[in-house]
């Protein structure tokens, strides 16, 4: 039959078990999360530079159109398209197209970074919260090891 002590011994080691693996868990569940959440990120952030990129290319295709239509507006007026004004409207239309089509990609490529910092971040905090519960772990096998000493010592007074 088991004395008070020696019960006492057995729930401190099964305590500290049950607490030590539980923390454990967390922890390899927390790190799971962190690289979820990097994984996310950068496929979020590859969709936003696509995005961008599409999005430019669709300006693009937009100012071609343009040109096309400004050149073959002066054309049907008479007008020497390639040369003097008609040669500077086509400019003006093709730099102002290219400079939104860049606006696009440089909003994409901010956006990506945004992303990609945001989700290292929660990266991160769960990295930190494994970490804690790795340490969580350690402590109540350390108290499962504290008791089962003060249990042992109990016993060895014959309480």
């Amino acid at each position: 039959m088991c004395t008070g002590a020696e019960l006492l011994i057995a729930g401190s080691i099964a305590s500290a078990g049950v607490s030590t693996v539980s923390a454990l868990s967390q922890a390899s569940q927390q790190e799971a999360t962190a690289q979820y959440q990097r994984d996310q990120a950068t496929a979020d952030a590859q969709t936003a530079a696509i995005s961008a990129n599409l999005q430019a290319r669709q300006i693009r295709t937009a100012t071609d159109r343009q040109r096309a239509d400004a050149r073959a507006a002066l054309a049907s007026s008479g007008v020497t398209v390639g040369a003097g004004t008609a040669e500077q409207i086509d400019q003006t239309v093709n730099a102002r197209g290219e400079q939104d089509a860049l606006s696009a990609i440089y909003g994409g490529t901010v956006k990506s970074q945004q992303i990609t910092t945001a989700g290292n971040l929660n990266a991160l905090q769960s990295e930190n919260a494994a970490t804690a519960s790795r340490i969580n772990a350690t402590t109540s096998a350390l108290n499962g090891f504290a008791a089962v000493g003060k249990g042992w010592n109990l016993k060895s007074k014959g309480v």
